[in-house]
């Protein structure tokens, strides 16, 4: 991850302009009209949806977000709209959230930019996938389009190519861009632009697509249609019906997620209530990661996150708790270690941001004895309440208290999940996963034990705030295999607490309840997410670790538009790196 330079709202003439590229944003008047002239009806909308489950259009070049916007509204007042619609874009210098909210709030747009301003990812290159109406899904690639569009895994159906003009910005009319556009073709994908330069039609033609000049809109005398004609991606059928074996967050989200995509989903766990293992502990936290370099684990944990805060607030049942959090160096190597990846990376400060001593006692409300990384947004959650908002569902039916011995009892299911923890290597003997039972053990402060905290504090462990001046501990990392809270494990915590915090209060920890449970997790810290190669009926969703609230709901879509064919919310190399078949 690199930092993103922002777009900025400069006035010449009357029209919005980009003084990075030395460009306009749209015509001088009518820039709605040429969204619907240029784009929608040179990719024949919304004729072309009709009729179809699902559609995806993939923007170059969201700028203002003129283009889907306007999609949006076509989509959302015509009845015969298609059941799904998925949009796409690329953009290497996003606004801010205000000013989309501005620059849409005298048009016949407001209340669409209003919303999506709503929604407005930080400025972190990357995948972001954003809620906005049922059946609509936005997923925006910031970052360089040459770089994000060939890690997209999605078949598209329509192309709008708006980057600016060809001469001022040529990366996004680049020959090998338009190939790779080619390469996520549906068969007769239809392609619209401003451009018509020569350059740009050679390079179409090259890469497969039939072009032809139209109308164009307002002094621009063409426009540009193309329609692909080669042999493309067929759509495969998705499941119908689908199985889930496990109802904790793993398999929750990925049931929630299959049951959007309109599959008829079944969940089996063999305990008597959802959420009975790692998933059923009292609260969680949700917070990115930071490494030098931007590892996998890094950069899954930190889309994971940004995934979480958009959906997040739209759950209810999940006690979203955005407290922030402060995460302490355990030594100097770790300090340097993250000290240089900020430098590095310079993320956004509303992400993360190093703080002192003094500041972090502050901002927590109790001393701590050096600075660390504050995480903002960083908070904690109800991992059940999650799981069972997740499982809320008409096309999800819960079977509890039943235990599947082999993965023939799940023949008549279309796809089925093993979203089981460590009980996947029960049924998948010859996978040979090496996943460990990983033990950890939470305990709890009652009422009044830690007044005053007012964010999240981790290092080894954390410690999470609650009503009333309750705290969570946690958590320890056993290999023993009782279920049961046991004192050595309310020591290890309070040991913990103590070195979160110079003003830890006096603990004995005799007095002290909690809760135990067992993580699966795989060698590298990653899950194992995806379909067996030879095996495209059967998924695994495991190897959650302790960062499973986190990453569930990013992968539970990930896996389903996996199997349903749609547009993935992953790079193609993260989701290469937490393949089930990485160990064989």
């Amino acid at each position: 991850m690199g930092p993103l330079t922002p777009a900025t709202r400069h006035d010449r003439d009357g029209r919005l302009w980009s003084p990075i590229y030395q460009d306009v944003y749209g015509p001088r008047h009518g820039d709605l009209g040429q969204a619907e002239q240029v784009f929608l009806h040179g990719c024949h909308l919304p004729a072309g949806w009709r009729g179809r489950d699902d559609f995806t259009v993939l923007e170059t070049g969201f700028g203002t977000g003129r283009n889907f916007l306007c999609t949006w509204a076509a989509w959302r007042d015509d009845p015969r709209r298609c059941q799904r619609l998925h949009y796409i874009a690329a953009e290497l210098h996003p606004f801010a959230a205000e000013d989309l909210r501005q620059l849409h709030a005298d048009t016949p747009l407001a209340v669409l930019g209003a919303r999506l301003a709503a929604v407005w990812p930080m400025a972190v290159a990357g995948f972001h996938r954003l809620p906005l109406d049922a059946g609509l899904t936005l997923t925006l690639l910031f970052g360089d389009a040459r770089d994000s569009v060939p890690q997209l895994d999605a078949a598209i159906d329509a192309f709008y190519l708006d980057g600016f003009a060809p001469d001022r910005n040529p990366a996004l009319w680049d020959p090998a861009l338009i190939q790779s556009l080619a390469d996520r073709a549906r068969p007769g994908a239809a392609v619209a632009s401003y451009s018509v330069a020569g350059p740009v039609r050679a390079a179409l033609a090259a890469a497969g697509f039939a072009v032809e000049k139209r109308p164009g809109y307002g002094h621009k005398r063409e426009a540009l249609r193309a329609r692909y004609s080669g042999q493309g991606l067929a759509p495969t059928p998705a499941p119908r019906t689908a199985a889930v074996v496990g109802a904790g967050v793993a398999g929750a989200a990925v049931a929630r997620a299959l049951a959007h995509q309109g599959v008829a989903v079944t969940v089996f766990d063999q305990a008597p209530a959802i959420a009975q293992g790692a998933s059923g502990n009292p609260r969680a936290a949700v917070r990115p990661w930071l490494n030098r370099g931007d590892p996998p684990t890094t950069a899954l944990t930190r889309s994971a996150f940004l995934h979480a805060l958009a959906t997040l607030p739209s759950e209810p049942r999940a006690d979203w708790q955005p407290c922030g959090l402060l995460h302490l160096p355990k030594d100097d190597r770790d300090r340097e270690r993250w000290q240089a990846a900020l430098a590095e990376q310079q993320p956004p400060a509303e992400l993360m941001h190093w703080i002192d001593a003094d500041s972090a006692s502050i901002r927590c409300g109790r001393r701590v004895s050096e600075g660390g990384l504050f995480i903002p947004q960083g908070g904690h959650v109800d991992p059940a309440g999650r799981c069972a908002g997740w499982l809320d569902h008409p096309d999800i039916t819960l079977r509890l208290q039943h235990r599947i011995d082999a993965l023939t009892e799940l023949a008549d299911f279309d796809a089925v999940v093993l979203a089981t923890a460590h009980d996947v290597s029960r049924l998948l003997p010859e996978l040979a996963l090496p996943l460990s039972r990983v033990r950890g053990q939470l305990s709890l402060l009652p009422a009044g034990g830690l007044p005053g905290l007012k964010t999240g504090i981790a290092r080894d462990g954390y410690v999470l705030p609650l009503a009333d001046g309750a705290a969570l501990v946690g958590a320890t990392y056993d290999r023993h295999d009782d279920p049961r809270p046991d004192l050595d494990g309310h020591r290890a915590n309070v040991d913990r607490l103590q070195a979160l915090m110079v003003d830890a209060p006096p603990l004995d920890p005799a007095l002290l309840v909690g809760r135990a449970a067992f993580r699966a997790v795989l060698p590298g810290r990653l899950p194992a997410v995806g379909r067996l190669p030879g095996q495209p009926r059967i998924a695994l969703a495991t190897g959650y670790a302790s960062r499973g609230v986190t990453w569930a709901g990013l992968l539970g879509e990930a896996l389903a538009a996996q199997l349903c064919d749609q547009p993935s919310p992953l790079p193609a190399d993260l989701a290469a790196a937490i393949r089930p078949d990485r160990f064989g």
